[in-house]
């Protein structure tokens, strides 16, 4: 046997070994997917899910449902839907966002928002439902909450990200991620609020979850901040303590500095500084930087005397202030 045969020396597993046998498990994304269709073909194709009415498929929640004790119908019944338009929709939208926010956020968090979503999103539709139009019986049913979510997470993580949108599926216009998941939002929020105001609007049988939409939505967003995308992770403190300034932090970080290294600026020779730069901010900002990426042996003596200046104005000042 040549030394380039041995399994060692290839580039693949050998056939039929353990390694190539051996399969990557299907992501969240792929299971969603397919027990959604699974679940289709077993509701329309044989109709074990259905019950008299196309409308009223098995798995559907509602405060009835719940009331008997059903409540794994909070999750069945995304994996359920009415009808083959309603179907292709929601499959359509999952197909676009839920691939990106699987790959991009990772099995864990894509499996949390679709759920977290469509659970919260179902609840206040039902809410909404109870209090307002007094209706506790009429079943909800479909993935598009959870869909909601899915895309308001990824416009959080990616709001520049330049797509095309297909207006009646035929008019493409180019747009963002984010002015997309806003213009969405905003259509559903009135019709919403149109279902409040003027309750016997919707045709019965036609009846749209776009309250649920919106609070599926609403987790997404809340789901990406809280993991730090699009600005400061969303937590009790950032939220209700008053936001640190810029200054501040950059005064902070100065302090930092001062205290941990260990580093004697007297001795340089005085040198005047350029007018242009009085201490300026950009750039203390643009050393403490240099710093923390090259340490303080990478500063010149006019860096080195501009920081001291600089330390020496915040020391100053805080004095001041303390008399």
């Amino acid at each position: 046997m040549s030394v380039f045969e041995r399994d060692y020396m290839r580039d693949e597993p050998p056939r039929g070994s353990r390694t190539a046998r051996s399969r990557a498990p299907a992501s969240a994304f792929k299971r969603v997917m397919v027990l959604i269709s699974a679940v289709f073909v077993a509701q329309f194709g044989f109709g074990w899910l259905a019950d008299h009415h196309p409308f009223l498929p098995w798995g559907g929640v509602s405060m009835r449902e719940l009331g008997q004790g059903h409540v794994w119908t909070l999750v069945t019944y995304m994996f359920v839907h009415g009808s083959l338009g309603h179907f292709m929709l929601n499959m359509l939208l999952l197909w676009f966002v839920g691939r990106q926010v699987q790959d991009l956020f990772g099995s864990r968090h894509f499996t949390q928002i679709f759920l977290f979503s469509g659970i919260f999103g179902a609840a206040l539709e039902m809410v909404v439902n109870a209090f307002v139009h007094g209706d506790t019986t009429t079943p909800l049913v479909g993935a598009s909450a959870a869909a909601f979510g899915l895309l308001l997470a990824l416009a959080v993580l990616l709001p520049m990200e330049q797509i095309t949108a297909f207006i009646f599926f035929i008019v493409p216009v180019p747009l963002r991620l984010w002015t997309l998941a806003k213009a969405l939002c905003l259509i559903q929020l009135v019709f919403a609020l149109g279902t409040v105001l003027f309750p016997g609007s919707m045709p019965e049988g036609m009846k749209i979850a776009y309250f649920a939409h919106l609070g599926g939505a609403a987790v997404g967003w809340l789901y990406a901040r809280a993991l730090g995308y699009g600005g400061q992770p969303m937590t009790y403190a950032s939220q209700w303590q008053p936001a640190e300034t810029a200054r501040q932090r950059r005064e902070r970080a100065l302090s930092h500095v001062r205290s941990r290294v260990e580093v004697d600026l007297e001795p340089l020779p005085a040198r005047p500084l350029p007018p242009r730069a009085p201490a300026a901010e950009l750039d203390v900002d643009d050393i403490l930087d240099k710093i923390l990426l090259h340490g303080i042996g990478s500063l010149t003596p006019e860096e080195r005397q501009l920081l001291e200046r600089a330390s020496r104005e915040i020391t100053r000042r805080d004095g001041g202030a303390a008399r």
